[in-house]
């Protein structure tokens, strides 16, 4: 932490130094081509902007300031002097002053927001891995030790560490800098949480009901205030579903395990709530400035991407954990199939680069649009997770073609795919958890696309089946009831 502030500190003295010696050199070669003093504030106003995107808010003010005694010195009668005759110039200086100092704060604002989007996209990626990681397990294969490694090896930690609340053991992954294991143990003890942000160790209670579970405790966490509350949501589910597993029955456990996987979602997606609504509205309110140049609005751009990539993972991930607990309550509403399809196969388009998917027509199908009424969000996830299902379990470069296929009572979506699924297990792969055995081995997974994208079309009074499966690919088919007339 200590060196990381002496760094800021001399790149903030290089930044200024170097800056003020081109603001200099750019003021005294302006003298001797005979510039006024607008023209030679124009170009200074440009060079401090190029400036600020690379310093601190600090090194600009600086900046600033060696700007306006350049241009007294060399511009502003009398010339050669830093004293200033007219108070008109005197105006003009204070203005320039101002507008440079609310640039370099605007950029320095829109590039600390800019920093903390895409730390939030990076932590999310690494949660939502973590957390498809920790649901393949089995509950005899998610015991401590198991859950430690994977929390250390998901985000690069030096050490974590578990101590159970009812035996008071204590497990440790890693190797710690910092006795770790004091530091959790101390946290079991009170019944608090910790945070050292100088040696980077946070612990924290898990809690179910109010109860205390356990303790976990985290060393070498690159971003403590972004993502320890959400890996420590993840340890207490997966904590629950392991207790749960060890003194129920297996058929009781399981469903008790259904729950605390939607809990589990429900808690990654919230964790991202709050900084994600923080991110949004600051960009919002930088937009109602309407002081923004084209360098800001590139800035605010990125910003939004990203919030707007943050929000849809975040959604998907509440609606997934509500439609598992039975919870979700179909949003009907007229759906233009077409666009909905055209803008999975986009997204999708980028996600799976090395496959080339395509919206075909099936034979027959003469309507240029037909609508349905459909909860669109869902029909857009079941339709993410088969053409998703389709990219990772065929080769790269392999065709991923969808279609629509209408009559007047419903509508056929066809996902077709270069992978083939033997006899046996055709009937397995619609069951939650279920992965064929050369999957397991070719590619990571959580077997759950395909269990939801049914319970999504059972949701609409429609099916999913698989239509066909060959050696030249296999073809899925959701069909759903058409309750808007086509047209």
């Amino acid at each position: 932490m200590a060196k990381r502030g002496i760094t800021r500190v001399w790149l903030t003295i290089v930044h200024s130094v170097v800056g003020c010696l081109i603001l200099w050199a750019l003021t005294l070669a302006g003298y001797h081509f005979h510039l006024n003093l607008a023209t030679a504030g124009f170009l200074c106003l440009i060079v401090i902007v190029l400036l600020s995107l690379f310093g601190s808010l600090i090194s600009g003010a600086i900046l600033s300031i060696a700007a306006i005694g350049a241009l007294d010195f060399f511009f502003a009668p009398p010339l050669l002097s830093l004293r200033i005759s007219d108070p008109i110039n005197i105006l003009a200086l204070l203005t320039f002053l101002t507008t440079t100092l609310v640039i370099t704060y605007l950029m320095t604002r829109l590039r600390r927001e800019k920093d903390v989007s895409e730390i939030q996209r990076k932590e999310v990626k690494r949660l939502y891995e973590l957390a498809q990681q920790l649901l393949a397990l089995t509950p005899e294969e998610a015991d401590p030790p198991r859950l430690l490694e994977l929390f250390r090896d998901a985000f690069r930690l030096q050490a974590v560490c578990l101590v159970e609340a009812e035996s008071g053991a204590s497990n440790l992954s890693g190797k710690s800098h910092h006795k770790l294991e004091a530091w959790t143990k101390v946290g079991h003890k009170a019944e608090r949480d910790l945070d050292d942000f100088e040696r980077k160790i946070s612990v924290r209670n898990l809690r179910v009901g109010g109860q205390l579970i356990g303790v976990l405790g985290l060393e070498g966490l690159a971003h403590q205030d972004v993502t320890t509350n959400a890996l420590a949501a993840l340890a207490t589910a997966m904590l629950e579903r392991t207790r749960i597993f060890r003194t129920a029955t297996h058929a009781a456990a399981a469903a008790q395990a259904e729950n605390l996987r939607g809990t589990l979602l429900d808690a990654l997606a919230h964790a991202v709530k709050t900084p994600l609504a923080t991110i949004l509205a600051a960009v919002g309110g930088l937009r109602a400035t309407g002081n923004l140049t084209l360098n800001h609005l590139d800035f605010v751009d990125v910003v939004e991407l990203e919030a707007g990539h943050l929000d849809r993972l975040t959604s998907r991930l509440l609606r997934m954990a509500n439609l598992d607990r039975e919870e979700v309550s179909l949003q009907l509403q007229p759906v233009d199939l077409s666009t909905l399809i055209a803008d999975e196969i986009k997204l999708k388009s980028q996600q799976f680069a090395d496959h080339n998917l395509s919206l075909v027509n099936e034979k027959g199908t003469h309507k240029k649009h037909v609508d349905v009424e459909a909860d669109p969000e869902l029909l857009s996830l079941a339709l993410a997770q088969l053409i998703e299902n389709a990219c990772k379990y065929s080769q790269p470069g392999s065709k991923i073609e969808v279609s629509a296929d209408t009559d007047e009572d419903s509508v056929a979506i066809r996902v077709r795919n270069g992978s083939y699924i033997p006899p046996e297990e055709r009937t397995k792969i619609f069951d939650r958890f279920y992965r064929g055995k050369q999957l397991c081995q070719s590619t990571s997974g959580t077997g759950l696309g395909l269990d939801i994208a049914r319970r999504i079309a059972m949701a609409h009074g429609g099916t999913l089946v698989l239509e066909e499966s060959s050696k030249d690919g296999s073809i899925f088919r959701i069909t759903v009831p058409v309750s808007v007339r086509a047209r």
